[in-house]
């Protein structure tokens, strides 16, 4: 996913749960700047902070790709 796709997909559901940019980053423990640059497609931001603002709003970002099943058995061994 490029940036800019995950700048939208933040704010096309930050708008349908009704909140604010300020809203929102105080839900995710995060400052209004890291909103308004991931939506604006900026990628000046750390993997906690999208995290943490995927989680509010019920969102998650999974994998795929040619190689993934064989990166999810590695994974599964190193557990």
């Amino acid at each position: 996913m490029r940036s800019k796709q995950l700048g939208h997909l933040i704010t096309f559901h930050r708008k349908k749960a009704g909140l604010t940019q300020i809203g929102l980053a105080e839900l995710a423990g995060v400052s209004r700047s890291v909103i308004q640059d991931l939506e604006a497609g900026k990628g000046r931001t750390v993997w906690v902070h999208v995290e943490a603002i995927l989680s509010v709003l019920n969102l998650e970002l999974r994998p795929f790709g040619p190689l993934v099943d064989e990166w999810k058995r590695s994974w599964e061994v190193s557990e």
